[in-house]
């Protein structure tokens, strides 16, 4: 696309005038997105952005496996088989950074997978979900009414001990809206955790406009553990931990081969070669890895 204006960075300030590079909209519309990227602060935004009102369009495919829990594919098939794990490893995550079952926000829950986990682990939760089928999924899966907003949820008066974001905040529209409304969900002592795709990663760096994490124009967004840590220190909070998601290396890179254009067997071996050196890669040179987990919390006086 490569339509040359100037955008300021949201979470530095710094004017940015020239896109590094196009990304085509492979999973709906077929149409080219452009890459701003802040070198400062690391951070990179999709232009232009559908509004609000505009973006649901791009949702609508089988293939979007949050939404629709698809098998269609090989890839699919292979994330389907470890979401019991990344479920379990998620679970786990939450037991280590809160010792006790309370309360516990899920934002962009999808079918409930991970919510109805929590639920049979004794947490008491919350969902938010915007897509209506994935909602009606998550309410059957876990028995309760999930919020079709935040917006909704915060007039309901609840706060929370954790509110987990798993690879959504990147689908927000304003971040800092966003990161206010999540900090005002939680109690005081509350853990705000982000699972989000990292573009400075190796694999990111290797696929370039090909890699699958970028998802324009879903992803709206693009974080690094530099500007994650300038936004939330801007908000008064800090980084807890950070925690690599190793399989995102695998996932990713077998789309992303697939996005240029290999054939299913192909594009699934040379993935595998590629998430394997990109995780060696991270493994040596530190915060190189596909996708992270930040977990967040409030500033101590």
């Amino acid at each position: 696309m490569i339509t040359t204006k100037e955008i300021r960075c949201p979470v530095c300030g710094k004017v940015i005038d020239e896109p590094s590079f196009s990304c085509k909209d492979y999973s709906v519309s077929g149409e080219m997105f452009d890459i701003y990227t802040c070198l400062d602060c690391l951070f990179a935004t999709t232009e232009p952005q559908p509004s609000p009102s505009e973006i649901g369009k791009y949702y609508q495919t089988t293939d979007y496996v949050s939404h629709s829990e698809t098998t269609k594919g090989i890839v699919n098939k292979l994330y389907h088989l470890v979401r019991k794990k990344n479920t379990n490893d998620k679970l786990k995550l939450v037991n280590r950074v809160l010792s006790r079952r309370a309360d516990l926000l899920d934002v962009g829950c999808g079918t409930g997978y991970f919510l109805s986990a929590c639920k049979k682990d004794g947490w008491h939760i919350e969902g938010v979900e915007v897509n209506e089928g994935a909602r009606s999924t998550a309410e059957s899966r876990t028995g309760q009414s999930i919020y079709s907003s935040t917006d909704a949820l915060a007039t309901s008066g609840k706060k929370f001990d954790v509110i987990t974001l798993w690879h959504v905040f990147e689908h927000l529209h304003d971040i800092h809206a966003s990161f206010v409304q999540l900090k005002r969900l939680l109690k005081p002592d509350g853990l705000l955790i982000l699972a989000l795709p990292n573009f400075a990663s190796a694999d990111a760096a290797y696929y370039r406009e090909y890699w699958a994490a970028y998802d324009v124009p879903r992803h709206l967004s693009h974080f690094s553990p530099v500007s994650i840590g300038l936004l939330t220190e801007k908000y008064q909070m800090k980084i807890d931990r950070i925690v690599p998601m190793k399989f995102d290396a695998y996932y990713v890179s077998m789309l992303s081969e697939g996005l240029k254009g290999r054939g299913k067997i192909s594009a699934l071996l040379h993935g595998l070669i590629q998430g394997y050196r990109s995780n060696r890669t991270a493994k040596t040179t530190r915060g190189h890895y596909s996708s992270f987990i930040y977990v967040i919390a409030f500033q101590k006086d």
